[in-house]
């Protein structure tokens, strides 16, 4: 009988595990071109851990961590937020998890690595399943502003659309891998934007959340990276 508590399964759980497998994500391979897409979101906003999670049916695989302090893989099901973040449509934010959390969802680990903030928003597949999210942690607790919940959701687009390419192309199985590293060196030039506006806005050293104008910047430059990401695949 499954330990995950009834309120983290969703109705489409069957269906969406089968959406899942599609993907081959289930190992926790490095891949540049999904690092630095959640090193750049981790830089963006200011936050000390960042990564892609994906939600199997006992476990939450941890993939493309940017700093995290616990030096796994995987994590129970019923201890990962992002287990709550697949069950709702839009952003899920939690900026002070000493105030308020999901319900089912035991927070101890993440209290262990001091962290009090939370934001993520799923990656979802063109047929509407929920599979994982792109999810911020950070140590203090810290607003979460329209924009950046818009912003966050457009990274999290981009990241779902490479996953299509990836599993459009095999998973970099034989020559599809030259066509990758392609797409990559393509699109290198906007992620290295990406990063350098991160970089930038951590220089700056200011607190608080992204203002409009670095996040219209930030939106404008993931725009041209999905725009190509999507125009490769309709000519796979």
């Amino acid at each position: 009988m499954s330990s995950i508590p009834a309120s983290l399964i969703p109705a489409n759980d069957a269906a969406r595990l089968q959406a899942l497998e599609r993907y081959q994500l289930l190992d926790a391979r490095s891949e540049k071109v999904l690092d630095d897409v959640v090193a750049a979101a981790a830089q963006l906003f200011r936050v000390s851990n960042a990564m892609l999670s994906i939600v199997e049916e006992d476990e939450v695989l941890i993939k493309a961590p940017y700093n995290l302090l616990m030096d796994v893989e995987r994590v129970p099901r019923h201890q990962s937020l992002c287990s709550a973040t697949i069950l709702q449509e839009d952003t899920a934010v939690f900026e002070d998890l000493n105030k308020a959390s999901a319900p089912g969802v035991d927070i101890s680990l993440v209290q262990q690595l001091g962290l009090h903030f939370y934001a993520g928003h799923n990656l979802r597949t063109s047929d509407g399943h929920n599979i994982g999210s792109l999810c911020l942690l950070d140590g203090p607790p810290r607003q979460f502003t329209p924009a950046e919940r818009t912003l966050l959701g457009k990274m999290a687009g981009l990241v779902m659309r490479l996953l299509e390419l990836r599993r459009t192309l095999g998973a970099h199985a034989g020559a599809t891998a030259m066509l990758w590293e392609f797409v990559y060196r393509a699109i290198g030039e906007q992620l290295a934007r990406l990063k350098a506006l991160g970089e930038r806005v951590v220089s700056a050293g200011t607190v608080g959340p992204l203002t409009p104008a670095v996040a219209k910047e930030a939106e404008g430059i993931v725009g041209i990276v999905d725009q190509f990401v999507a125009a490769t695949l309709r000519r796979t």
